[in-house]
């Protein structure tokens, strides 16, 4: 189960941010969330009040926590 539980409570922006910290390009990420590229691309677009594919947002939130929990070698630590 992803935080948040519900798909449609996520935050694409942010989890646009989140991809980006961990060094991901798009295709990469979205091979990784096993979604379209386009896809990826119209959820990370999103704006705060327009609708999403709850399905990508669900996949991505998975993809984003296990990736976070492992960080791959193209995660840039700055301390």
């Amino acid at each position: 189960m992803t935080t948040p539980a519900n798909p449609a409570s996520r935050l694409p922006k942010g989890d646009h941010n989140r991809r980006i910290a961990l060094g991901l390009e798009l295709g990469d990420f979205a091979r990784e969330a096993g979604v379209d590229p386009e896809a990826l691309r119209a959820y990370e677009a999103t704006g705060p009040d327009d609708d999403f594919d709850l399905v990508v947002a669900d996949q991505v939130g998975a993809a984003l926590e296990r990736l976070e929990a492992n960080p791959p070698v193209t995660q840039k630590v700055i301390t």
